[in-house]
């Protein structure tokens, strides 16, 4: 397999399991922001900038691994709903192997 064919799976994995991610957190946030609503806390105090960015690093990271698992594969409308669902399900996996292996910096329930 040329390397710049793996490179484009890889690219994209990273890509799809972001927007996997992303969509995770966008229905994560509005169920937030309706929570706060209803507590007339303001945005400004309960979301983490840094964490949502952690987030879809993590999805972009799940999408890659997806996506060698997936190298030399035709990509179909299939593979890239796989990849998008990998990032969608996998950012959690990963945090939870995080959590539970490495060392932690602060509390990260919420």
């Amino acid at each position: 397999m040329d390397v710049s064919i793996a490179l484009v799976y890889v690219i994209l994995g990273a890509i799809l399991g972001a927007v996997g991610q992303g969509a995770r957190a966008i229905v994560g946030v509005k169920k937030r922001a309706d929570e706060a609503a209803e507590k007339r806390e303001e945005m400004k105090d309960w979301f983490d900038l840094n964490y949502l960015l952690y987030s879809l690093i993590l999805g972009a990271i799940a999408g890659v691994l997806a996506a060698v698992l997936l190298l030399g594969t035709e990509i179909t409308r299939e593979v890239l709903l796989g990849l998008v669902a990998a990032g969608y399900a996998g950012a959690d996996f990963i945090e939870g192997l995080t959590e539970r292996y490495l060392p932690s910096g602060g509390d990260r329930t919420g």
